[in-house]
């Protein structure tokens, strides 16, 4: 039995050509039964699963869960909903995107799944290209391995142009110095949402991630 009913994309898409407060206010109890309910007993089942890998997940759903209202404070884009739910499960959930977790995003362009650590901060990038230029032939043993490779693809993440003086000769042998963020990020159909086995889907890719998130974790506290 699927975790969502077809009504999730349903009234994600009809949200997507009604986005507007007073469209939503009069749907609140379709969003509630379709959307909210379904989404916040699979990231309870997801928070289960991956604490069962990782015992310091002991989170609540709402402390996973994005919103689904949009800041637009500093955007062009005014419309007040996103069109897809999100949820970081890891030890600190949303409020901190630098610990490495499983983030997963299902909405009406795309199942998405992501992982690795995705801002860290000053010190913890120094750290992490630190690892690389010492031992960056154990990060890239990882990030080419071929279970990695076929079901993650490449590590992504946005790069510095200029580099420290410190890294740059490394630079040559080990292009992910340069990385600003290190994560994987898929994207399936958005109908894959309706599968039977979507939890355990979501958690293939985050095993197959955890050896690139500890290494992560291990490297960026120096």
């Amino acid at each position: 039995m699927s975790y969502f009913p077809k009504d999730y994309l349903t009234f994600l898409r009809a949200l997507g050509r009604n986005n507007k407060r007073e469209w939503f206010h009069a749907n609140k109890a379709r969003y509630e039964q379709f959307i909210k309910g379904p989404f916040t007993d699979f990231v309870d089942e997801m928070i289960h699963r991956v604490a069962a890998i990782d015992p310091r997940v002991q989170i609540d759903p709402k402390d996973a869960m994005f919103r689904i209202f949009r800041d637009i404070r500093f955007s062009k884009d005014k419309t007040p909903y996103k069109t897809f739910m999100s949820a970081i499960v890891s030890p600190a959930g949303r409020r901190e995107r630098s610990i490495p977790g499983v983030y997963f995003q299902f909405g009406i362009k795309n199942v998405a799944i992501a992982g690795g650590m995705y801002e860290p901060d000053k010190d913890q990038l120094y750290n992490i290209r630190s690892a690389i230029r010492d031992r960056g032939k154990q990060l890239e043993t990882l990030v080419k391995a071929k279970t990695f490779k076929s079901l993650l693809g490449e590590l992504a993440g946005d790069k510095n142009k200029v580099l420290p003086k410190t890294f740059k000769a490394a630079q040559e042998q080990f292009p992910l110095i340069a990385n600003k963020q290190f994560y994987y990020w898929v994207e399936y159909p958005a109908d894959t949402v309706l599968r039977d086995d979507l939890a355990a889907f979501v958690i293939k890719h985050y095993r197959t991630g955890k050896k690139l998130g500890d290494w992560l974790e291990q490297a960026a506290r120096g």
